[in-house]
């Protein structure tokens, strides 16, 4: 729990519920004792209440097994310890601040505590692209599409090598990135579009990286649009991939290109301002 009580008076601190003892309750450190006492009296006794004249010990119903007797001289020795003062008002700590004051934001991020970062996810969910894109692309930076690697390790028929180029075993990492096929790709879009940025090499290992770079190469306001291209680009890399494989279709850069064209005109018209900005803005600039 992320609350501890802090025990004043003990006018309102409940005693056999509350977080009071070394930042544990009762039912923590004694567990068979706390079992033993009536759901009435753990709901409305007071840490005041339980320390007069030790009214605590006479809340225990039900047998003295040794195990419940066990815990209760635990709590017994525990108690010698507890000092009320009557001048001091309770109060209740929030352990995920460091003023101890309860906040929203606190709360939330402790949902995360433990969590993996997944770097990419705002060029992901935050760019428009359709949803089952969008998802395509999540799992592809996670190495998660069916590509021959993956095939392998299930035992499953796969290509013996990468569909597009085949000079090399496919990965995702590959297929849309270092794949010579599809270095082609990138080269004549980008330079279509009159974009300055670094185009990936057969060395290129990490999509991920290699998109953020790409970003980050461009201005601002650019951003966004060119977000939904790699997006789109790489959803058209992997259809195209699937064509060669599952319905016998030779690789082809300018059939994929065209298809590139059109597609990206159908996202505009569906809604990708950003993406109509960064193309309408790149043509202009390179007349």
């Amino acid at each position: 729990m992320a609350v501890d009580a802090i025990v004043g008076n003990g006018d309102t601190i409940l005693f056999w519920s509350d977080r009071w003892i070394n930042g544990n309750t009762m039912a923590e450190i004694a567990p068979n004792l706390y079992k033993a006492i009536p759901k009435r009296v753990v709901r409305s006794r007071t840490v005041a209440q339980a320390l007069n004249n030790r009214v605590w010990a006479s809340d225990i119903k039900g047998a003295l097994t040794v195990p419940v007797l066990m815990h209760y001289f635990r709590i017994w020795d525990l108690l010698d310890r507890v000092v009320l003062q009557q001048e001091v008002q309770d109060h209740f700590r929030w352990k995920l601040t460091q003023t101890g004051t309860y906040s929203s934001k606190s709360a939330y991020e402790a949902f995360f505590v433990g969590s993996i970062k997944f770097a990419a996810w705002q060029r992901i969910w935050r760019s428009w692209a359709p949803l089952r894109c969008k998802f395509f692309i999540w799992l592809a930076l996670k190495g998660r599409i069916w590509t021959a690697d993956r095939l392998a390790k299930r035992g499953l028929q796969h290509p013996d090598a990468c569909p597009l180029c085949e000079q090399a075993q496919e990965t995702a990492q590959h297929l849309l990135l270092s794949c010579v096929f599809t270095r082609q790709v990138w080269f004549f879009i980008f330079q279509y579009l009159n974009l300055v940025v670094n185009l990936p090499t057969a060395e290129s290992s990490s999509f991920s990286a290699w998109w953020c770079n790409t970003i980050r190469a461009v201005p601002k306001d650019m951003r966004k649009g060119l977000n939904s291209l790699i997006i789109l680009v790489a959803w058209e890399v992997w259809k195209h991939r699937n064509s060669c494989v599952f319905e016998g279709a030779r690789p082809s850069i300018q059939i994929l290109l065209q298809t590139v064209a059109n597609e990206s005109s159908l996202w505009c018209m569906a809604g990708a301002s950003k993406l109509q900005e960064l193309l309408t803005r790149s043509l202009v600039l390179g007349t």
